[in-house]
């Protein structure tokens, strides 16, 4: 089994094998756990862990909004920088909306797949798609292409892709290709939601430091083409009565690896209700836009 330090010997990528369990996170666009499509992943999972001789892992799964790179991108991150797992856990990205070309597909062609190792070991496999690499890019070690078809199947991530994570557990180095990082976007887009949770909370790639001046007042608030909405501007998200807005930092982020600087995000909230209902349910990608309510 793989512990995915990559070393350069003779300027190549090289994976290195262990024996530990490995935790195997599906983060994918096929709809709601449950649905057929993860289903159908996670077997060929299976099979390849077993053709693989991998006896010791667990495999969980992640929904992402269908074609939204972003939430893709910032799931990973807030998952796999955070990890406390490190070479052990490996995740299994896939969103791909294949927007590199505008042009007809030939074969079912979309974004090539990538492997990729942060600093604290956590291993990737995954579709370089819009933003889905971007939020980890400063955390990565290594990007590399994976020498896998990058056609030939509607469903790739279900009847090609699973061979590239059977190699890489394996410790199969001669599936790594050429240094892809320059292709993956470095900068993540100021202002814009990257995630809708569950509560139906709006984070946002808004820095909290650029709230601050309007801690304590009201704003109005627009995402993408919704109406101005009028929000209080906390210095946390339940710093509001029952039912009101709020904007302010939120639960997630990650460190710098100083040990004192962390990526912030500031989140839309309203508090015993959806945000997100209330502004139109935005895809990742919005542009967040306010301004003071002068009194």
């Amino acid at each position: 089994m793989a512990k995915a330090l990559a070393k350069k010997e003779s300027k190549k990528n090289v994976l290195v094998t262990d024996k530990n369990r490995k935790y195997v996170r599906v983060i994918a666009d096929y709809g709601q756990l449950g649905d057929l499509a993860f289903s159908e992943v996670t077997d060929s999972l299976h099979a390849v862990m077993r053709q693989s001789g991998i006896e010791d892992y667990k495999i969980d799964s992640t929904s992402v909004p269908a074609f939204d790179t972003y939430a893709t991108g910032f799931t990973l991150a807030q998952l796999a920088v955070n990890s406390k797992l490190g070479k052990d856990h490996i995740f299994y990205v896939n969103t791909a909306p294949r927007k590199d070309k505008k042009s007809a597909r030939i074969n079912n062609e979309g974004e090539g797949l990538v492997y990729a190792q942060l600093k604290n070991g956590v291993q990737i496999v995954a579709v370089n798609s819009g933003y889905s690499l971007t939020f980890i890019k400063p955390f990565a070690k290594i990007i590399c292409e994976l020498k896998v078809d990058k056609a030939g199947s509607q469903f790739r991530s279900r009847d090609i892709f699973p061979y590239a994570v059977g190699a890489v557990l394996r410790g199969d180095s001669s599936i790594l290709g050429k240094d892809v990082s320059k292709t993956v976007p470095s900068t993540i887009p100021e202002n814009r939601v990257v995630y809708t949770d569950g509560y139906g909370n709006l984070k946002t790639s808004v820095s909290p430091k650029d709230l601050k001046k309007l801690q304590g007042k009201l704003a109005y608030v627009k995402v993408g083409d919704s109406e101005n909405m009028p929000v209080h501007v906390g210095t946390g998200i339940f710093s509001v009565p029952d039912g009101n807005f709020c904007f302010a930092k939120g639960s997630s982020g990650w460190s710098l690896g100083t040990g004192k600087n962390r990526v912030e995000f500031a989140e839309i909230v309203r508090r015993g209700g959806s945000a997100a209902d209330a502004f139109g349910k935005p895809a990742g990608g919005k542009v967040v836009m306010w301004k003071a309510i002068e009194r």
